[in-house]
């Protein structure tokens, strides 16, 4: 096997995966081996690409005469730790969705193009994380959106589902008009300076970092706004946040799960990779801008949350709170990029804050899989998502309401828990770059998201049961069946609270990853 099929290991392998799936479809016997197979092959990629982690940095595609040359300096995908710590990300996520919705989805038909669907969305996602180009960035979103269209669709007997995902078609479509646009006036302005690859990152970052603020042109701001109002919307960040929570609701809960964790992530990967990258020139404006949006995104996420009635909608903006806290080591980025962290450690600001998101992504990730796992049994034991027939659910699953306070007081920020250490580095990385106001307004929002999450767990373990206490709930006692939970969902959900209460206690290994990934592509 040639070097550069090593290094494209984990796209191969889901290739191949997403090949058999769609085989299998074909002679009629997907709905048995397509969910194992899925598995498996998220945990080969997962795995090939974990060998990789802390390995060299490898440019794909640039040379001209050898398109396959893995030593050229420069080329339109980057293989390095940053792309492979949000690889990662894309895989676990892949992994969990595939083991929960082998029973989520087992009633329904066409399960080989269900699953090859999600693998082609990771796919995508991946070639996004390692993109070097705006063309090839383009090209991954799409590749990683379409199919998250027709996954949101799949259940199309339900007049909600169609509803939610025309609205996530019409808007990402849209949002993907402003990424092309935002593309083509960067193309106009890089290729005048008469370079061979006006696309190129490389290209795009020197245009940029050379001009002086007095030079920057109006087109410059406009193009740069195109970009990130389109990755906004992946992000779900205030003023682009208002599909998220009908199509959260509306979706399969299994693919709003992956739409929660892994599209998300994606979001933030493409911003990083186009603005923080390299234009630390730039860093009092954009450090403005992140930090207004942080401030917006995540008291709105947090103040609406408190008055929803459904727990799907409420983990929406829960979501939604939590891009805001990840724009904050964003904004922290921006603001003092180059100055170090004298006394702790040896990196400097940017490097920490980057490190701070990117492991914020992660954590995010794995409560959001444990949360609506949950709701996932939930919804099929009681037969109802809305958050009081949470109540007295300790009687009929104490396991499940277990993982849920787990996930819940995560998602919070209390102490050993994942959320609590990666709320923490975000935070510091505030403090670091003298943003320290930007920090008391996340402690405070923090605060404020105590009473939703705390409801939740306190319906669940202390409020008396639906059978005693009919009248508050949606749902009559005669639907309430003993409802034994699949393997499947067991296994997600275990194994989502184990991470995330060994990256709690343990997150040394993961954060050196991290400060690994955003040093590998931090130009400062």
């Amino acid at each position: 096997m040639s070097n550069i099929a090593i290094i494209l290991l984990p796209f191969l392998i889901l290739i191949g995966t997403m090949i058999i799936c769609l085989l299998l479809e074909a002679f009629n016997i997907a709905r048995k081996f397509t969910p194992p197979i899925t598995i498996i092959g998220g945990f080969l990629a997962l795995y090939s690409v974990i060998l990789s982690v802390n390995g060299d940095t490898v440019h794909l595609f640039g040379n001209p005469d050898d398109f396959l040359d893995i030593n050229f300096p420069s080329g339109i995908m980057v293989i390095d730790d940053f792309y492979r710590f949000f690889a990662i990300i894309f895989l676990i996520v892949l992994v969990f969705v595939a083991i929960s919705s082998s029973d989520y989805m087992k009633t329904d038909h066409n399960l080989g193009v269900y699953y090859s669907l999600l693998i082609l969305a990771t796919i995508g996602m991946m070639v996004l994380a390692a993109a070097n180009d705006l063309l090839l960035i383009f090209v991954a979103w799409e590749l990683a959106s379409l199919p998250v269209y027709s996954l949101a669709a799949y259940q199309k007997s339900r007049a909600e589902t169609s509803e939610s995902a025309l609205k996530f078609f019409l808007i990402g479509a849209m949002s993907s008009a402003f990424i092309l646009f935002g593309i083509s006036l960067i193309y106009g302005i890089t290729s005048s300076t008469g370079s061979s690859t006006p696309t190129s990152l490389e290209t795009v970052v020197t245009s940029f970092t050379d001009l002086s603020l007095s030079n920057f042109s109006p087109l410059h701001v406009l193009a740069l706004m195109f970009l990130f109002v389109g990755f906004g919307y992946k992000m779900a960040a205030v003023p682009f946040h208002a599909w998220a929570v009908d199509v959260y609701q509306g979706t399969p809960t299994a693919i709003t799960t992956y739409l929660a964790a892994g599209s998300k992530a994606m979001g933030f990967a493409a911003i990083m990779r186009i603005v923080i990258e390299g234009l630390t020139d730039l860093g009092e404006i954009w450090g403005i801008i992140f930090a207004v949006l942080a401030v917006l995104t995540m008291t709105l996420g947090n103040v609406v949350a408190l008055v929803q009635t459904n727990i799907k909608r409420m983990l929406a903006y829960s979501s939604i709170a939590h891009a805001g806290y990840i724009l904050i080591a964003l904004a922290a980025a921006a603001n003092e990029p180059v100055a170090s962290i004298s006394g702790l450690i040896d990196i400097s600001v940017g490097s920490f804050s980057i490190a701070a998101a990117e492991f914020h992504i992660l954590t995010h990730a794995v409560m959001k899989i444990v949360a609506f796992t949950v709701v996932i049994v939930v919804s099929f034991s009681v037969g109802s998502e809305e958050i009081n027939d949470y109540a007295g659910l300790r009687k009929r699953h104490p396991w499940i309401v277990f993982a849920m306070t787990i996930a819940l007081l995560s998602l919070l920020g209390v102490p050993p828990l994942a959320g609590f250490i990666s709320k923490l580095f975000i935070f510091f990385s505030a403090i670091y770059a003298d943003l320290i106001w930007l920090a008391i307004i996340g402690v405070l929002n923090s605060a404020i998201s105590v009473y939703y999450y705390i409801r939740v767990i306190k319906l669940m373990i202390l409020d008396p049961p639906a059978e005693e206490l009919l009248e508050s709930h949606t749902v009559s006692v005669e639907s309430l069946k003993t409802y034994r939970i699949p393997m499947s969902y067991a296994m997600a959900i275990g194994i989502g609270v184990i991470l995330i209460i060994l990256i709690g206690v343990i997150p040394e290994a993961i954060f050196d990853f991290a400060v690994n990934a955003a040093t590998s592509f931090t130009r400062t």
